[in-house]
């Protein structure tokens, strides 16, 4: 078994885990106030930056475009990622729950891809 099959069995388990646990903080606790702008900001962010990387958007950039963008600005928003959801977690934890797990999965895929390119 290859260190993709690995790693995709332990995003998925990890996807599990942040509904399962997102749906029981809401079942016990409710939706909650609205999340702050910078959390929201900061997750659909990362939302437009995983849909761009599916899409092949980095790849009509030239190289050197792309290698100073892509894995940079990735790390950058997931630390602003787990900064806002520490600080969402007690206005709102349904809202940052989901967030820390985005920006986690987004966390190991890019030390994922970094070893890659420096294959």
């Amino acid at each position: 078994m290859g260190i993709s099959v690995i790693l995709l069995g332990i995003l998925l388990l990890l996807g599990v885990i942040i509904v399962v646990v997102s749906s029981h903080i809401v079942k016990k606790r409710g939706r909650g106030p609205l999340p702050y702008k910078t959390s929201l900001s900061i997750g659909v962010v990362l939302l437009i930056h995983w849909v761009l990387w599916l899409s092949g958007f980095y790849a009509l950039l030239p190289v050197g475009v792309a290698d100073a963008i892509f894995l940079p600005a990735w790390m950058v928003m997931c630390a602003l990622g787990a900064v806002c959801a520490g600080w969402e977690f007690k206005h709102n934890a349904a809202f940052a729950v989901p967030l820390a797990g985005f920006t986690l999965i987004s966390f190991v895929f890019v030390l994922f891809l970094e070893g890659l390119s420096q294959m």
